[in-house]
């Protein structure tokens, strides 16, 4: 069986730690679990999500190397939809955030951009789960963006701020 055969079918029946391990054990297993996260699918990219920040936790050289894909997949020159991809970044945020620190001013411009707001703020969220203090000097950068007549918007950023309370500074 094929190395994308098998990734689609682990992340078809869940088996999240199995993923892991295989993106591992065989960096081959990046491209097409990367290129599940465009899956028609919700369950499917959510788990290729998870299982892409879980593999970078494990794994740095290979998480700054999705790190890097994923962003230029934001970039208007890329000629792709990056927008699938940024639950990845949160997930990397969460399992691994030193990864994505230096990555964080960018994605805080990002939230320019009406279309990827939402994903950028709920990404940024993750990553504040674990490292509260890499987002907290980010507030008021955020804030000028967030569309107040979008409640989800204005409930992802509340999330930030909940989760960033009392914290300062730029380290993890």
């Amino acid at each position: 069986m094929g190395i994308g055969k098998e990734v689609r079918e682990l992340l078809q029946q869940g088996r999240e730690q199995a993923l892991i391990e295989l993106a591992l054990a065989d960096s081959r297993a990046l491209r097409p679990l990367v290129g599940r996260l465009w899956d028609s699918d919700s369950t499917i990219r959510s788990r290729a999500a998870r299982v892409v920040g879980k593999a970078a936790a494990s794994h740095s050289d290979l998480g700054l190397e999705v790190i890097r894909r994923l962003i230029w997949a934001l970039n208007d020159e890329s000629g792709t939809n990056g927008v699938y991809g940024i639950p990845a970044l949160g997930e990397i945020g969460r399992s691994a955030p030193d990864l994505l620190a230096a990555h964080i001013p960018g994605l805080v411009s990002i939230c320019r951009d009406d279309g990827l707001r939402l994903e950028i703020l709920r990404a940024l969220a993750a990553l504040a789960e674990s490292a509260p203090s890499l987002i907290a000097g980010e507030l008021e950068r955020l804030k000028q963006w967030v569309d107040d007549s979008r409640p989800e918007e204005t409930q992802a950023y509340g999330r930030l701020v909940e989760l960033t309370a009392g914290r300062q500074g730029n380290g993890v």
